[in-house]
Order: C-alpha cells, then sequence, then structure tokens
C-alpha cells in the first residue's frame, strides 16, 4: 500500500523546518529547500489545472 503525503502534511512539515532552521541553524536548509520546492510545484501544478478547467468551462457557452 502506498502512502501519499497530503497538502497539510507537507505544510505541517514545511512549517517545523522553518522552525528547526530559526533554532537550529542553518545547516537544516536542503531539507527545507525541498519541501519548498514540493510546494511550489504543487501550487504551480494547481494552478495550471484551474486555467485548464477555466478554459473548457468557458468552451462550453
Amino acid at each position: 500500500m502506498k502512502n501519499s503525503v497530503t497538502d497539510e502534511m507537507l505544510e505541517q512539515a514545511y512549517i517545523i523546518m522553518a522552525k528547526i532552521i530559526r533554532d537550529h541553524g542553518e545547516k537544516y536548509l536542503p531539507i527545507f529547500n525541498r519541501l519548498h520546492q514540493e510546494r511550489e510545484a504543487r501550487k504551480a501544478k494547481q494552478d495550471l489545472k484551474d486555467i485548464a478547467l477555466q478554459i473548457a468551462g468557458d468552451m462550453q457557452r
């Protein structure tokens, strides 16, 4: 069984890593960077999907 990381789980990890960097320093930036990249990629994918759905909806009229 494959477990998927939800957007909510990703957001929680993102916030936790930000606090770890604040409290323990830059050595954890690579982990934060990876979380940030995933967060941005998901946002871009959702934005693109929204655009496609808007275009498809406009074509039905």
